[in-house]
Formats: structure tokens, C-alpha cells, sequence
């Protein structure tokens, strides 16, 4: 199987049960608080590794940031190229997580935001043709680490989250794949000059945009939307579940979508291949549905085997 390189965020996650999300000038009491491992990116090659795949992650870390870099390699992730900075602090987060398992995140970026070019680089001229580079938009040098990969012939999976409006000037033309939400999908059309009105119609809007990339769109709890390159869009319903933490959720759906694409490139024939992306979507969907009902982020993503077992038990309803 194709390994996938991860240029990603790597964050501690300070994670406050309260009773509903803080109000502008309100002092809100929380009834718990919990610390996590997270970063999309780390959820990502989390996600990845416990979805079967060969996963290394490119990232930097503060001193107090060693456990992200040991869940990493615990996972079975190859974590050479995270490079600890001893003079700034790790990246981090503030979660607030409702009774109804609805978050609120605060984000600052840290060492996230210190990447080196000449480290980037290193880490996409250790990949080989063929391989995946994954990209989210919560580190510098994301242009880059994309042009050094499409230059090597790696495909390039992009997850512009959070949204920032320069993720529209990057050649996502070129990308192998887009993962978005419905806000990023605004924000790319609107940089574009366009609009949609529904599900359907943002996803063949991107597809007019960017023709020969793959378009999956994420909807929350009402699943997902997805478009192949010359194919017509396709829903994946979410599996319904009782929720208790949906923080990280979108991550294991993108770390499965992408062992689908894997498992798509090496079908060889584009018919086989669009059926077992499909399938991967759908296994895409159980692991995220499983996600949302444990805490955490990183934490909360499925091993294959857990998604395999829960899906046949679906199937057997």
C-alpha cells in the first residue's frame, strides 16, 4: 500500500464540559476538564495509522509537547521528522463540549506555525512517486510542501481547516483531493466569485472549479457529499449514534477517506476503483459515527477492526 506523508498541527487540547458554549462577556463555570492530544494533523495520521495505513508525519513541537510526539510513534506512526523547538510552546486548544456533544474551539497555533522549508522539503524527498501527501491549514508552509510533492509525482490531499481565505490562491487544480466542510467550501467559492444553495450544488460547483480533483464535502451529522472527477456527486448518509464528543470527528472521516483513495489509485481500472472508493467512504462514515461517541480527538478514532466489526453488525439489523 502507498505510505501518506502528514504535514500537520500537533496540539494539546484543553477540553472544558460546560453547560453551553460561553457568551460574550459571561463567566461560565465548567464541570470538568480534561487534557488530549490533538492537531488535525496528528488526528489525521492517527486516523490513518489506525485505518492500516503506512503514515509519517512532518510537524514541530514545544518542550511541553514530547507526549504528542510519543502517541504518534505509539500509533505506529514514524515521527522523525517532528522536530522539537526548545524556545517556543507546543500548539494548543480550548474546547468547550456541550450535553449535547457540540464543541467550541479556541486555537493558538504555536510551534505549528515554525515549520522550516528545508524541512518540509526533506520530509516530501523521503516519499516516493505515487505516495500521499496530506495537508490541513493549520501550519506554514503548505505551498511548498504542494509543490514539492506534485514536483516528486506524490498526489496531494489538501483539508483547508480552519478556513483561511490565501488556502484559495493554492493550485488545488493540481490536488489529487479536497476535503472540506460546508465553511471552507463557501469560502473557496466565494473567492471564486460563486455561490450554491445546496449540498449538491456546492459539490459540482467545486467540481466546475477544479475538474480533476476529487470533492468530498463533510456535513456533520447529515454525512457526507462526494464527487469523483467526470462522475456525478454521491451521498454517504452519517450513521445515527448518540454523541458524546464530536471533537475530531471530521479528522477520522478524513483519515479513512484517504485509505479510500488508496485503495482507489491501486485498483488500476477507474470503474473497480470508483466502487472501492465508495466502500471506503462508507467505512469512512462508520469510523467517524464511532469517534463521536467516546472523548477525546486523537483518542476516539476506530482501529479498522472496530469499523469492520461494527459495520457487518449494522448490516446484520
Amino acid at each position: 500500500m502507498r505510505s501518506v506523508l502528514t504535514i500537520g498541527s500537533l496540539n494539546l487540547d484543553y477540553v472544558y464540559q460546560v453547560p453551553h458554549f460561553v457568551r460574550p462577556g459571561e463567566t461560565l463555570e465548567a464541570s470538568s476538564r480534561s487534557i488530549h492530544i490533538g492537531g488535525k494533523g496528528l488526528n489525521q495520521s492517527a486516523a490513518l495509522a489506525r485505518a492500516g495505513v503506512s503514515v509519517f508525519h512532518c510537524g514541530a513541537i514545544g518542550e511541553d509537547g514530547a507526549l504528542l510526539k510519543a502517541h504518534l510513534e505509539h500509533e505506529g506512526v514514524n515521527a522523525d521528522f517532528v522536530r522539537v523547538d526548545a524556545e517556543r510552546p507546543s500548539g494548543h486548544t480550548v474546547i468547550q463540549v456541550t450535553p449535547e456533544g457540540e464543541n467550541s474551539i479556541l486555537y493558538f497555533p504555536g510551534t505549528n506555525e515554525t515549520l522550516e522549508e528545508a524541512e518540509i522539503l526533506s520530509a516530501v524527498r523521503g516519499m516516493e512517486a505515487g505516495d500521499l501527501l496530506l495537508m490541513q491549514n493549520e501550519t506554514n508552509g503548505i505551498a511548498q510542501a504542494a509543490d514539492a510533492a506534485i514536483s516528486l509525482g506524490m498526489h496531494v490531499v489538501f483539508n483547508p481547516a480552519p478556513w483561511k481565505d490565501a488556502a484559495a490562491e493554492l493550485p488545488i487544480e493540481r490536488f489529487h483531493a479536497l476535503i472540506v466542510n460546508e465553511t471552507e467550501a463557501a469560502g473557496l467559492l466565494k473567492a471564486h466569485g460563486r455561490g450554491a444553495d445546496s449540498p449538491e450544488a456546492v459539490v459540482e460547483s467545486l467540481g466546475a472549479l477544479y475538474p480533476r480533483t476529487t470533492i468530498i464535502l463533510t456535513l456533520g451529522s447529515e454525512g457526507a457529499m462526494w464527487r469523483l472527477p467526470g462522475r456525478s456527486p454521491r451521498r454517504q448518509p452519517a450513521f445515527r449514534v448518540e454523541a458524546v464528543d464530536t471533537t475530531g470527528a471530521g479528522d477520522t472521516f478524513t483519515g479513512y477517506a484517504v485509505r479510500a483513495m488508496i485503495e482507489a489509485l491501486d485498483a488500476g481500472d477507474p470503474e473497480a476503483g470508483a466502487t472501492l472508493f465508495a466502500d471506503g467512504i462508507y467505512r469512512a462514515a462508520m469510523a467517524a459515527a464511532i469517534s463521536v461517541t467516546k472523548p477525546g480527538a486523537a483518542e476516539s478514532v476506530p482501529t479498522l477492526e472496530e469499523v469492520e466489526a461494527a459495520l457487518e453488525a449494522h448490516e446484520a439489523e
